[in-house]
């Protein structure tokens, strides 16, 4: 019986002896698979940051190559930003100028540095302006040719879609508008547009693509055209680098302006940091030849006074119920005995000393807050102008006839 007790213990110590050899065989397996494991995952770790690295050095060289090319091809004169969301913006380079070197001595636009160049008093050496109007793309707008803009936006919208794309940029204001249209008059290449359904109403055969790819001067359908699809006669110098699409399309909602019960209201120079609270109050206002508040047609042209004595409807109110003020040129318009002719307004092209200057109808109510659109639409025709100025509307209105140009400052 001993005999056997023995040979049992002697068989737990050897099977105790073989559980920890396998305990130890098993550690050391385990240990030496965790070492590959973490060779394999650092491997896998290296490969993707190279990977990631050289693909955003691509990136770079693309991006940048892409910028090149556009500079290059234009002689500096077109150059790609990219905003916030990535997106490549091709803008116009807009070089600084003095208002008496135009030669527009008639329009009695004083001299010095047209205020589109200034910021708080501070000049400018270049603006850069969107080449052509802003269309839908990723996390917001972008501006690119050989696409339908972007439409049916409030005023706020616009702005914030401008503002959303990073430091720097801003929707294009109404001194921005002025001083390319005012150049554009010295240099005699005001542009033509689509302003009769996918065709200039003034040359027939300058066309481009329509949205419905309806005939061009087909009244039916959507006449409204690709951006920068048409001649180089639609760009503000006549040149396939110059800013598209001033004229007709589609208008544009601009900042820094607006009217408050028919007052005028502007910032002093191109200053979007200004909140809308603290804008200049002119002493300019849109006046009416009759008080007439019945009805939603015209009530005549307007008059620039220095104080509304006929209003078309109620102060404060926004709507679009009463009658509004139109006329077919906005150099035109009479100005009432007392009105003291103010010189930024004309350089802005809200007021002008003489007829001869570029055209554009006006249409304006003196009753609510009032935020202005340029340029034109496609069924326009003669109305439609760089000189063409909205300022029926509120802030909240939405069309698919109105869209918006970013800018940028360098």
């Amino acid at each position: 019986m001993s005999s056997i007790a023995e040979e049992i213990a002697g068989l737990k110590v050897a099977s105790a002896a073989q559980t920890a050899a396998s305990q130890a065989l098993s550690q050391e397996v385990a240990g030496k698979m965790a070492a590959i494991d973490k060779k394999t995952n650092d491997s896998i770790a290296k490969v993707e940051s190279t990977y990631d690295q050289k693909a955003a050095g691509l990136t770079i060289i693309a991006t940048d190559g892409y910028k090149k090319a556009i500079e290059h091809n234009s002689g500096g004169r077109n150059t790609v930003v990219y905003d916030a969301q990535g997106n490549p913006n091709i803008m116009v380079v807009i070089p600084r100028f003095n208002i008496e070197d135009l030669g527009l001595t008639d329009l009695n636009l004083g001299t010095g540095v047209h205020p589109a160049f200034q910021t708080n008093g501070v000049p400018r050496g270049e603006i850069l302006i969107g080449k052509y109007l802003a269309s839908t793309a990723t996390g917001g707008s972008v501006v690119i040719g050989g696409v339908q803009p972007r439409t049916s936006v409030s005023y706020d919208v616009a702005k914030e879609l401008c503002t959303r794309k990073g430091a720097n940029w801003h929707m294009m204001s109404v001194h921005e508008w002025a001083a390319i249209a005012l150049w554009s008059l010295a240099n005699g290449t005001v542009p033509r547009g689509n302003t009769n359904y996918g065709r200039s109403h003034e040359k027939k055969w300058e066309t481009a693509r329509r949205s419905d790819n309806g005939a061009p001067g087909d009244v039916s359908g959507t006449g409204r055209t690709d951006t920068g699809k048409g001649p180089s006669t639609w760009n503000h110098d006549h040149t396939n680098f110059g800013v598209c699409d001033l004229v007709g399309n589609v208008w544009e909602w601009l900042d820094q302006f607006k009217i408050d019960d028919g007052q005028i209201i502007t910032t002093l120079d191109n200053n979007p940091a200004v909140a809308e609270a603290n804008w200049h109050k002119h002493a300019a206002y849109f006046d009416s030849p009759t008080d007439n508040q019945t009805g939603t047609g015209s009530a005549g042209a307007p008059i620039l006074s220095n104080a509304v004595t006929k209003r078309n409807g109620p102060m404060n109110d926004d709507s679009n119920d009463y009658p509004y003020l139109t006329a077919s040129h906005f150099a035109a318009i009479t100005k009432a005995v007392g009105y003291v002719p103010n010189e930024l307004l004309r350089k802005l092209l809200i007021e002008s000393a003489t007829t001869a200057t570029v055209g554009g109808y006006i249409g304006a109510r003196n009753y609510g807050d009032r935020f202005p659109f340029r340029g034109g639409s496609w069924n326009n025709g003669t109305d439609a102008g760089l000189g063409a100025l909205g300022l029926s509307i509120p802030r909240s209105f939405a069309s698919s006839v109105i869209g918006f140009r970013p800018a940028f400052f360098v």
